[in-house]
């Protein structure tokens, strides 16, 4: 995860400037973020809407601990108070979740599991394991173990919490050694730490798209997404954004007028070897809980999935 010097050099238009960058492929919050994409349309195409992975968290929290009040749940899924309000109500609405009053404290209420909620578990949990060995699929069973450790740590910050199988009406899947989950978790620990370091000077995504013209000027719109990992709409999005506040030039392709080229702008140039030290201290942080030879593994196990493409 060490600083590049990146030539932006480019063709005859572009002025020669040395721009210092990471190196996407070997950023551990970069590969999370592309291996969470992973998990998710894997889960999109094995669920098929039936649920999300928000809302089965918080089923997994709730069968595998009793008495649980919203603010409770929400936490051992790794959901934000805003996000577990919304899951639970819809739960709730779905007849999945029942609210109850604690005889002990009438301003609280705990949260239950329905026999609805049991039995559409027996048959999604299953899926749901599936989709967690399609997205490993990559690695061979001691890589997958050595994955769910290392992340592990990183999501947790730490040892994750041992948890142990209830004695529950029906079996699911413990999040603390789910990949995907820890994937999602270790992707919220790594928002924090940017906005700790970075602020609001660019989003993750803004600064990957940053990193690609630096090394590849003059590349256009769809090649950029592609190359960091972003659909249409949203490199047309963040390519608009950047415009906007002056960090990217947009100039016509000689050949193909409707085709537009990208180039950073002098103002980029000027603010990237500022904020790729930032960037790099969101790394070092974030890979913090594991040695120097465990990160360079968890790198490599987590680019083997990130860069695969799994048929759908």
């Amino acid at each position: 995860m060490s600083i590049q010097m990146s030539g932006h050099t480019g063709d005859s238009e572009l002025s020669p400037v040395t721009v210092p960058v990471l190196e996407l492929a070997t950023t551990l919050g970069h590969l999370i973020r592309r291996a969470q994409q992973v998990h998710t349309a894997l889960w999109s195409a094995e669920l098929k809407g039936d649920l999300t992975g928000p809302q089965y968290a918080l089923l997994s929290a709730l069968s595998n601990a009793t008495g649980l009040d919203q603010r409770s749940a929400g936490q051992l899924a790794s959901l934000d108070k805003s996000t577990t309000a919304d899951v639970v109500a819809r739960l709730e609405r779905n007849g999945w979740i029942r609210r109850d009053r604690d005889p002990l404290d009438g301003r609280r209420y705990t949260l239950t599991l329905t026999r609805v909620a049991n039995a559409a578990l027996r048959e999604i949990t299953p899926r749901v394991r599936r989709v967690q060995a399609r997205l490993i699929e990559p690695l061979d069973s001691a890589d997958q173990g050595a994955l769910v450790d290392l992340l592990g740590r990183v999501a947790y910050k730490g040892p994750p919490p041992i948890e142990e199988a209830p004695d529950a009406p029906v079996s699911v899947l413990l999040l603390s050694t789910t990949p995907g989950h820890l994937l999602r978790r270790a992707e919220q620990v790594h928002g924090v730490l940017w906005a700790t370091h970075v602020g609001a000077t660019v989003t993750p995504s803004q600064y990957a798209l940053l990193c690609v013209l630096a090394q590849r000027p003059g590349t256009d719109q769809t090649a950029a997404g592609d190359l960091v990992s972003l659909d249409k709409s949203s490199a047309a999005d963040i390519v608009a954004r950047l415009v906007r506040r002056g960090l990217i030039v947009l100039t016509p392709d000689h050949s193909d007028r409707r085709r537009k080229r990208l180039s950073l702008s002098p103002d980029a140039v000027r603010i990237m070897p500022e904020v790729t030290p930032a960037v790099q201290t969101v790394q070092q942080d974030l890979a913090s809980p594991l040695s120097n030879d465990e990160q360079e593994r968890l790198i490599a196990l987590l680019h083997q999935i990130a860069y695969h493409s799994p048929s759908l």
